[in-house]
């Protein structure tokens, strides 16, 4: 019987293979690594280019958070320049290269830094802004469990779109499914509000998208084989080395991601049960909902009403939530409702 000598593929190798188009070989890695890491230009200017673009992008997102444009804070997210050192840290985690992980990690730090100082400082020379009656606000001061999800599946389609250059151009559905400006200049502009409660919810936000990048996005990076093509040329000792280091990060990054998802889905469940008391609460009644939102641990609901009449109706749907669920933090707040009445046309 003829032995067949032709070497076993591994699946994941082949797995690898077909997300990537090919194998990856040591010379896709110095690709990557060249349009991630900073430092491997031979002038500062990528530093230049990151500062510029992340404070006019804070500049935009900050004005179309203060002024509730929706249209105005997707621009923000198509110039903000985050998603680069983000994913540059996935990759250093992958190849195991750990003085890059610092590094990508303190331009992160630095990043997070100004987008909310500036932010803070533009909030202070702004209008008051109200949660309840802004939706950039509001849609960002309490993660949802689809929030993850959404994040996590951005990480992933940022790990294949770096990885593969031939899809290069999808970067700017990346850098506006996934948000990570946006949640910050909220963080600044809620601090300069005082509500630092919204500020909380906003930054929970940016950190379970930031953790769901790294999660997500190496994730990706690892089944093409970076992280095989970029230690496999090494000296045993070095390639051990690079195993621990990814193994730490990877650590370090899946753990507080299993919390946030955790808190997150629990918030979720939450809300949902709450959804629904309130609905069959108002039902028949004056009250209006307006909006329903989690974040710290603090259930937000808004009823909208006459205040001299409504009053004693939202006391007793504060009330019904509170035996309802009586281990969560509850609140019940009523705004008034706005009548608009039209002339008739013609008259």
């Amino acid at each position: 019987m003829p032995i067949d000598h032709r070497p076993t593929v591994q699946p994941r190798r082949m797995l690898g293979d077909f997300l990537h188009g090919s194998r990856v070989r040591i010379a896709d890695v110095d690709d990557v690594r060249s349009r991630l890491f900073f430092d491997l230009e031979p002038t500062r200017d990528a530093y230049v280019r990151f500062g510029v673009l992340l404070v006019l992008s804070v500049i935009i997102a900050t004005g179309g958070v203060i002024t509730d444009s929706t249209a105005t804070v997707i621009g923000a997210m198509i110039v903000a320049p985050l998603m680069t050192p983000i994913m540059a840290t996935s990759l250093a985690v992958v190849t195991g290269d750990g003085r890059r992980i610092w590094r990508s990690l303190l331009i992160v730090g630095v990043g997070v830094g100004v987008a909310i100082g500036l932010s803070w400082l533009l909030g202070i020379l702004s209008t008051t802004v109200v949660t309840t009656t802004n939706s950039q606000v509001a849609g960002r001061i309490a993660p949802r469990s689809t929030d993850l999800i959404v994040a996590l599946a951005s990480g992933a389609v940022g790990g294949f779109v770096l990885g593969r250059s031939n899809v290069s151009d999808a970067l700017p559905g990346v850098a506006i499914a996934i948000s990570l400006v946006p949640p910050l200049c909220v963080v600044g502009v809620m601090l300069a509000n005082g509500d630092s409660s919204a500020a909380a919810g906003a930054m929970l936000l940016f950190v379970t998208n930031f953790l769901a990048i790294l999660i997500a996005g190496g994730g990706v990076l690892t089944l093409m084989g970076y992280g095989r093509a970029a230690v496999g040329d090494r000296h045993p000792a070095a390639r051990r080395r690079a195993v621990v280091v990814i193994a730490i990060a990877t650590a370090a990054i899946l753990i507080p991601l299993v919390g946030t998802a955790i808190r997150v889905g629990r918030d979720s469940a939450l809300e949902a049960s709450v959804d629904e008391d309130v609905t069959a609460a108002l039902r028949g009644g004056t009250l209006e909902l307006y909006s329903i939102t989690t974040h710290n641990g603090t259930v937000e609901v808004v009823v909208a009403g006459t205040e001299s009449r409504d009053e004693s109706a939202a006391n007793q749907l504060a009330s019904i939530l509170s035996s309802e669920h009586p281990d969560a933090k509850i609140e019940v707040r009523l705004v008034p409702s706005i009548l608009v009445v039209r002339p008739p046309s013609g008259g």
